[in-house]
């Protein structure tokens, strides 16, 4: 669902642009730009088809070399170069050469053929385009925020736009790590560049934290394989230098389950945003025993919890606090064995029994009971999902 520079001669009218490289890129076409100056990256944000006249400005073939190499940095979509005319009459072959070379789209216009039509029937296509892509994302929207099951007239619906409804999908929900508002736009170019690299029959998905992205797998794909999927966009979004958490999950039989899976991406995305690096991936099947937590949807019965088993070490900021809920946690780890839970913090056993005496006066807490002890560690896996809440609650008031 995307328009590129190969498709712009199958566009009626278009027929005597001529495409001369460029016949694998999928970086799709967002508007048409006229190059007026030299330099094209100040200007350009990514998914541009630039069109090169030279009635202002002529160019030479290193300055041709240097329009291709800003517009691959600037992710545009391809360049037109208008020929035939007394600005330019072909095109230097080393410069078809130079941009085969880094699969750019060049693509030829004769220069009889007007500029405003050029402009007219492209954006009229992009329009198209872009009505039926907001059918098709309004319809996945559907499927996501749909708490029953699927009607009849649902699986019609995807029929009707080119969808499997009971093809296996893999779905993540990403949540950018971004400065100001100004990033989204450059977010929502990439990630659709990247579904369209991935031929991925689904749009991009907005959501109140991030964006939804759906691609479409095999029943049978093993987790790590659903994972090397995923890795593919780490690489892509790192070389745009974008920093993101990832929350992936899977629906096996597809649309039905989608709205299921979609959850689960968001729990396992509000656990990547708790992970001490950037843009960590988490598959939902990662969280063990933390799905049944991230599962109750109140999050006041998880608070409630925290404070009275955790007591004064909830969210603590405090060194010596957050040394103690380090030394429990690893303690925990070690299966409740002293020595072992020494010898990796690297303290005397004596100084671990007064740190755990200290927990337990703080949180009431009887280390030796059980029951106490098995509570106080739901308590720790659960407060990084209270928290992760708190902050969402906190940014959807802001």
């Amino acid at each position: 669902m995307a328009i590129r520079a190969k498709d712009i001669p199958l566009i009626p009218g278009l027929e005597s642009i001529n495409l001369l490289t460029g016949e694998a890129s999928q970086q799709a076409i967002r508007w048409p730009y006229l190059a007026e100056n030299k330099e094209l990256a100040p200007w350009l944000t990514g998914g541009e088809l630039v069109f090169v006249t030279g009635i202002n400005l002529q160019r030479s073939e290193q300055e041709y070399y240097q329009l291709i190499d800003e517009a691959l940095e600037k992710s545009a979509a391809g360049m037109v170069i208008l020929t035939h005319s007394e600005f330019i009459d072909t095109i230097p072959e080393c410069v078809i050469s130079y941009a085969n070379q880094h699969q750019f789209a060049v693509l030829e216009q004769p220069y009889s053929l007007p500029m405003v039509k050029v402009t007219e029937l492209i954006c009229k296509a992009l329009i198209q385009d872009n009505l039926s892509s907001h059918s098709l994302q309004h319809f996945i929207s559907h499927v996501i925020n749909s708490p029953n099951q699927l009607s009849l007239l649902s699986r019609h619906r995807a029929k009707e736009l080119g969808l499997n409804f009971d093809a296996a999908i893999s779905i993540a929900q990403l949540q950018p790590q971004v400065s100001d508002a100004s990033d989204l736009n450059v977010w929502v170019f990439q990630l659709r560049q990247w579904l369209n690299r991935m031929r991925s029959p689904y749009p991009l998905i907005e959501d109140h934290h991030g964006w939804y992205l759906l691609l479409p797998i095999q029943a049978q794909d093993s987790l790590e394989q659903q994972r090397s999927l995923w890795q593919q966009l780490n690489q892509y979004l790192m070389q745009q230098k974008l920093k993101y958490n990832l929350g992936v999950s899977v629906s096996p039989q597809g649309l039905n389950q989608l709205a299921n899976a979609a959850l689960q991406a968001r729990q396992a995305a509000e656990f990547s945003q708790l992970q001490s690096h950037h843009s960590a991936i988490v598959h939902y099947l990662d969280l063990g025993v933390s799905r049944v937590f991230a599962a109750i949807e109140d999050p006041q019965i998880l608070l409630n919890f925290c404070c009275d088993k955790l007591g004064p070490l909830f969210h603590c900021q405090e060194p010596s606090l957050i040394t103690l809920k380090h030394t429990l946690r690893c303690y925990f780890d070690n299966l409740a064995s002293l020595r072992q839970t020494a010898k990796e913090l690297n303290i005397h056993r004596n100084t671990l029994s007064n740190r755990l005496a200290k927990v337990q006066t703080l949180t009431g807490c009887d280390l030796e009971q059980a029951q106490q002890r098995l509570e106080l560690q739901n308590a720790l896996l659960m407060e990084p999902i209270t928290i992760q809440r708190q902050q969402h609650s906190v940014q959807g008031l802001s």
